[in-house]
């Protein structure tokens, strides 16, 4: 944007050092056939100098577009890498997280089947001293 400034106010002074230019030959007092020639050297010359600012200008805005073209590239491989880093961080998760679920789960059942072991001994035991008792009984009463 700068550089478009700058080439527009050299764009300006050209104009403007080529209209003095014309004044001062003008006074010059030089004659018809010769002062038409010389504006048409001036109007030429003001004509390159706008087609060179204005070529100025076009490589400047290319030379911005190119680079913010690079930029968006760039910022473009950065958020697939950062996908692929997101990925990979979420397949190493779920993998860990159904590695963890997996053990949480072997824990409950084996924890179930603890407490269904001792329930069992429990009962076992219960009866088995019911058991001896009623034999007891029997054999003290009988």
């Amino acid at each position: 944007m700068l550089k478009k400034i700058l080439l527009t106010l050299g764009l300006v002074a050209a104009i403007a050092f080529a209209q003095d230019s014309l004044k001062v030959e003008s006074v010059a007092g030089q004659t018809g056939a010769s002062s038409v020639e010389m504006e048409l050297k001036q109007e030429i010359a003001i004509r390159d100098s706008v087609m060179a600012v204005q070529n100025e200008s076009c490589a400047a805005e290319k030379d911005s577009l190119n680079k913010k073209l690079e930029i968006e590239r760039a910022k473009g491989e950065n958020w697939e890498k950062s996908y692929e880093t997101v990925k990979e961080a979420n397949a190493v998760c779920a993998q860990a997280l159904s590695v963890s679920l997996g053990v949480n789960e072997k824990k409950k059942e084996k924890e179930k089947e603890d407490k269904l072991a001792a329930s069992t001994m429990s009962a076992s035991a219960f009866l088995g001293g019911v058991g001896i008792g009623m034999l007891l009984f029997w054999l003290i009463f009988e």
